[in-house]
């Protein structure tokens, strides 16, 4: 894997954090650019990264990656929520923590990832082993980061599911259901909507430089539990995933896949939706930042497990 893509990243969020240092952006964009992403760019980019040929045969192995996929992130959940608890890790700060356990970047960095690894038929088991993130980030995630607001306004069930059913949510629906039924999209569609899909990542990732840019860097390299919770993201996660799996006899892209994705940093979207939902997106964008900037040594070093 090219160390150059994971760089490329971060000098995005690079970009964002000069461009707010210098006022070429105001912090009131910030609303605006999550409105965008979650809305527009982001359920575009999921929709179009799940065109693929439907095929029997593959059917029955990506659906060994699905119940993988499903049984992959219960774990992680209570293994986060169990650490968040010991820790005495409270308000926000659990929620954050919580959700950075349990959710990586296996879209604007999983993808290229595994594209590197295994051309297009890596691409396409990652888009069906993505699935469970796509359902659960929008469910679940969404629980985890709305949680501590949903208690102090005593939001209703209705509201709550107002925070699930998101254009993300039925963008994952759609894709699925086109795959399923072999349905053809226009290729102008597509090409429009892969074009405006494209801009997820340069977006979110500036937008974690703009709110960085309102962060003390000091902060940044003074709270260690940034640091342990990355740790536990880039190294601990994966490397549990490939002994397990391998004790039970998976291989191949059956291995491969669960343990690449894991061993990716925080979740890119995090401080957006974090932001979305009131929760603290500067706590969020720290460990995107120091995930991002560390799994330039642990990735290839997971990478090195599976040859």
């Amino acid at each position: 894997m090219d160390p150059s893509k994971i760089v490329s990243l971060f000098l995005l969020i690079m970009i964002g954090y000069i461009a707010k240092k210098l006022n070429v952006v105001k912090s009131d964009i910030k609303g605006h650019l999550s409105t965008l992403v979650l809305n527009i760019t982001l359920p575009l980019y999921i929709f179009t990264a799940m065109q693929f040929e439907f095929s029997t045969d593959v059917l029955q192995e990506t659906g060994m990656l699905v119940i993988i996929s499903f049984i992959y992130y219960a774990v992680v959940y209570l293994l986060a929520n169990g650490f968040t608890k010991l820790t005495g890790q409270k308000d926000t700060r659990r929620d954050i923590f919580q959700y950075m356990i349990t959710f990586s970047n296996v879209g604007y960095m999983g993808y290229p990832v595994m594209y590197e690894l295994a051309g297009e038929k890596g691409m396409f088991y990652a888009a069906i082993y993505n699935l469970s993130f796509n359902i659960l980030t929008w469910t679940l995630g969404v629980y985890i980061m709305s949680r501590h607001k949903s208690q102090e306004e005593n939001q209703s069930i209705k509201e709550r599911l107002v925070h699930v059913l998101n254009p993300s949510l039925f963008a994952v629906i759609l894709g699925f259901m086109c795959f399923l039924f072999s349905i053809k999209v226009p290729s102008v569609l597509i090409d429009t909507f892969k074009n405006v899909g494209s801009a997820t990542t340069p977006l979110s990732m500036m937008f974690i430089g703009i709110i960085l840019a309102e962060i003390k860097l000091q902060s940044i390299f003074t709270d260690v539990w940034v640091f342990i919770v990355s740790g536990i993201r880039l190294l601990v996660l994966p490397i549990m995933t490939f002994y397990v799996l391998r004790f039970l006899g998976f291989d191949g892209l059956l291995l491969t896949i669960p343990v690449v994705l894991s061993a990716m940093p925080a979740s890119a979207n995090s401080a957006i939706i974090a932001s979305r939902y009131g929760n603290d997106s500067q706590l969020a964008s720290k460990m995107i930042f120091v995930s991002t900037l560390f799994c330039i040594i642990s990735v290839p070093f997971i990478l090195r497990l599976l040859t």
